[in-house]
């Protein structure tokens, strides 16, 4: 398995920008979103993706639980993979590779998804809000034409008005599913969850 995308952190990570993006129109229920994401200093939940790929009449899976913290900081888990970032930096760590990727925050570009996660009002725009089968779904798109994906939406529930799915095509025309489940809200996590220290022996390659 490769190292995980930008576009994976992406797809796991919806509610973190979802959380600070703005309240507005077409979209009322982002305000909603928003609040409900704010009720608690840290979240931790479970997340399933899954990639559907018709040229290569593939499906695969994977899952993985997540947690989220105050300015930017988070955790993420699959097997053979880790992520995290404590607000500055951001590891992401493949366990079959033995090789560890380090991106500094300030030195991502505007159009990199991973922006989204410290300045989300810089990445994406809620274009519209429709009701569907007892669920609010809100069509995103991207403000820079650099950016993948340039669209993709976000299924709410209508009842507890947080995340359940997050759906986009990928490059290859795949369709690449993420499904949040059992949102939990703490008032506090161990300042190590967001924290990461390379195993002895591992690569640990800076990006520029």
């Amino acid at each position: 398995m490769s190292m995980p995308s930008r576009v994976w952190i992406l797809a796991g990570f919806c509610l973190l920008f979802f959380s600070g993006l703005p309240a507005e129109e077409p979209c009322p229920a982002s305000r909603e979103l928003r609040q409900r994401l704010h009720e608690h200093l840290y979240i931790t939940l479970s997340f399933r993706q899954l990639i559907r790929s018709d040229v290569f009449e593939t499906v695969d899976t994977v899952a993985g639980k997540a947690w989220t913290g105050t300015e930017g900081r988070f955790r993420l888990t699959t097997p053979g993979h880790l992520v995290v970032s404590n607000g500055l930096f951001l590891w992401s760590y493949s366990v079959e590779n033995r090789q560890v990727l380090v991106d500094s925050i300030e030195t991502l570009d505007r159009w990199d998804p991973l922006t989204l996660l410290y300045d989300p009002e810089a990445v994406y725009r809620c274009r519209a809000q429709r009701a569907k089968d007892g669920k609010i779904e809100l069509d995103m798109g991207a403000i820079d034409t650099l950016t993948v994906p340039a669209r993709f939406t976000l299924q709410i529930s209508d009842r507890s008005r947080l995340p359940e799915k997050l759906t986009y095509r990928d490059d290859n025309g795949s369709l690449v599913e993420v499904t949040l489940t059992d949102f939990t809200g703490r008032d506090r996590l161990p300042d190590s969850l967001f924290e990461f220290h390379a195993p002895p022996g591992v690569d640990v390659i800076r990006m520029p």
